[in-house]
């Protein structure tokens, strides 16, 4: 997922909460004698705090789907926006650069106060407000840095609006330039709904306190340990509401045990209904598959992970010749056969499987690469050989043992000398985002919607989601293109035609492409509905039988 540089989000305090009016609310549809147990899902993936404005990370914005609303959402199944806390939204120009939405009049926040149009605009405006304030701080060297205001939040997605402006229910958003993609960025993370009372226009909340409209209410938010989710019993919009409690059990793994082994020991127990995370390969390789007990859910996941590099003059993987190398001798195949035990797929595109555009250019231009005459190169493009240079990492199944076989494979024929470095992720984040520390690292992607976009735009395009530094006038070009065609399916040869661009420059390297396995008791159900393409983890689908 997209992040724009930032500092001081990621390690913010987390405080034990309970949102105010969740509890009495939850409380009153209660008889005395319920007893109804939550439904518990484990996962690896821990959020950074749910301010919509502020988070960036997969796993927040996948706790946040449930908690906000925006003004569209996705249709499960063919994953296309569907009104949700709108009546109705469209363009209302050929050229797509006019959007308007009308606001249902129906919706209330979870404390109590109706939601107008005003709280919409403000909600975008913020996002925007609070990239520019971190960009002209960022450049005032009169504040000290670590004083500097750091931010980590979506506005790479809005990169294409330039207002928003509200007409009686109606929000209109005026974009730049063409962008068919718009949609899906209203029903992602940066539609998310606040209310203006509640919410400062610089300041993220750091309180893990929502006031929002979605299906779920955060009752209270355990530090290191857990979310208790409760139904809202206000929430009017395009899914079915929850019909259970739901405790999300987060692992975050410590000096013992990984958040991998910790979830699979959890499992193992019976301590969760539903295990949504990432167990050790060895471990999830092993899973019966075929135990009506246990039932399995395999989803194509989006998700991609990839190496990347920071392209700033000076810093070692400035250099393109050095990027290519690196693209040459990178072996997908040992890496997703033997660190992942066939858990993941080779990828060999930043477009995975599955999304219009996918190819191989990463295959195709690097399939047949001699290291002696990979070695020259280096040499003629003035580079030292052995060229040293580290590679950042942090969480993810069998990270260590990633780490440790890729830099196996670059320093194997003597033409890099490679340090990798753990960082924790509440350290990692920073380091890519925000002060931009490391050489290359490795990094997970999910996408922001589901549309080959967020794999061009969101990575490669004038946002920089992925903080490189790298900037092409042609790709961005191609982006542009791509963004006016209505019909996505037609777009396929100009998704092509980046990707084969972003393999010659190679500021970001695919690696895999995961597989989504989801394991459940046979007591649930919905399981096959809770995750998709689009980043929504529809935890109201889950039911008890």
């Amino acid at each position: 997922m997209r992040r724009i540089r930032a500092k001081g989000v990621i390690g913010i305090a987390v405080a034990l909460a309970l949102v105010a009016g969740a509890i009495g609310g939850w409380a009153l549809l209660r008889s005395t004698d319920e007893t109804e147990d939550p439904i518990v899902v484990g996962t690896t993936s821990t959020p950074t705090m749910v301010d919509p404005a502020g988070a960036y990370d997969a796993s927040a914005m996948a706790l946040m789907s449930n908690l906000y609303q925006s003004l569209l959402t996705f249709e499960h199944g063919r994953e296309q926006p569907v009104p949700d806390a709108a009546e109705s939204c469209g363009f209302t120009d050929n050229e797509l650069t006019v959007y308007r939405c009308t606001l249902r009049d129906d919706l209330t926040f979870s404390n109590g106060r109706a939601i107008t149009p005003e709280d919409v605009k403000f909600s975008y405006e913020r996002i925007q407000a609070m990239a520019e304030r971190a960009e002209e701080e960022a450049a005032d060297d009169s504040i000290p840095e670590d004083e500097k205001f750091s931010y980590a939040g979506p506005s790479a997605l809005l990169a294409n609006l330039v207002a928003v402006r509200v007409d009686g229910r109606d929000i209109i958003f005026e974009l730049e330039h063409s962008d068919a993609t718009f949609p899906f960025v209203v029903a992602a993370s940066p539609g998310a709904i606040v209310d203006r009372e509640n919410y400062e226009m610089l300041e993220l909340r750091d309180d893990w306190q929502v006031d929002g409209s979605g299906p779920f209410l955060l009752e209270s938010w355990n530090e290191g340990e857990s979310a208790e989710l409760v139904p809202n019993p206000e929430y009017r919009g395009a899914n079915e509401p929850p019909e259970s409690p739901v405790t999300v059990r987060y692992f975050y793994g410590d000096e013992e045990q990984s958040a991998e082994e910790q979830l699979a020991a959890a499992w193992e127990n019976g301590e969760l209904d539903v295990n949504d995370g990432k167990m050790p390969p060895q471990v999830m390789s092993a899973v019966n598959r075929s135990d009506p007990e246990r039932p399995v859910t395999e989803n194509t996941a989006g998700s991609i992970r990839v190496m990347a590099f920071n392209t700033d003059e000076g810093m070692p993987m400035a250099s393109q010749v050095a990027r290519q190398t690196v693209a040459a001798l990178l072996d997908r195949d040992s890496l997703a056969s033997q660190v992942q035990q066939g858990t993941v797929e080779p990828l060999y595109s930043l477009i995975p499987v599955g999304y219009t555009g996918h190819g191989t250019p990463f295959f195709d231009q690097y399939r047949e690469q001699d290291p002696e005459v990979l070695r020259q190169r280096m040499v003629n493009a003035g580079l030292p050989v052995p060229l040293p240079f580290g590679i950042a990492y942090s969480r993810g199944a069998a990270n260590h043992e990633e780490a440790a076989e890729i830099e196996r494979q670059l320093e194997e024929d003597g033409l890099f000398e490679v340090e990798v470095t753990h960082y924790e992720w509440d350290e990692f984040i920073p380091g890519v985002y925000s002060t931009r520390d490391y050489d290359a690292y490795l990094i997970g992607w999910r996408p922001d919607f589901p549309d080959p976009a967020t794999f061009t735009d969101g990575i490669l395009g004038p946002g920089d989601g992925m903080g490189t530094g790298f900037s092409d006038e042609r790709i961005d070009q191609l982006i542009a293109e791509a963004q006016a065609v209505s019909n996505r399916a037609l777009a396929a040869d100009t998704f092509l035609a980046i990707h084969e661009l972003a393999a010659e420059d190679a500021p970001i390297i695919p690696i895999w492409q995961e597989k989504r396995f989801t394991i459940s008791r046979e007591e649930i159900t919905g399981v096959q509905h809770l995750v998709s393409g689009s980043g929504v983890w529809r935890l109201w689908e889950l039911r008890r039988i």
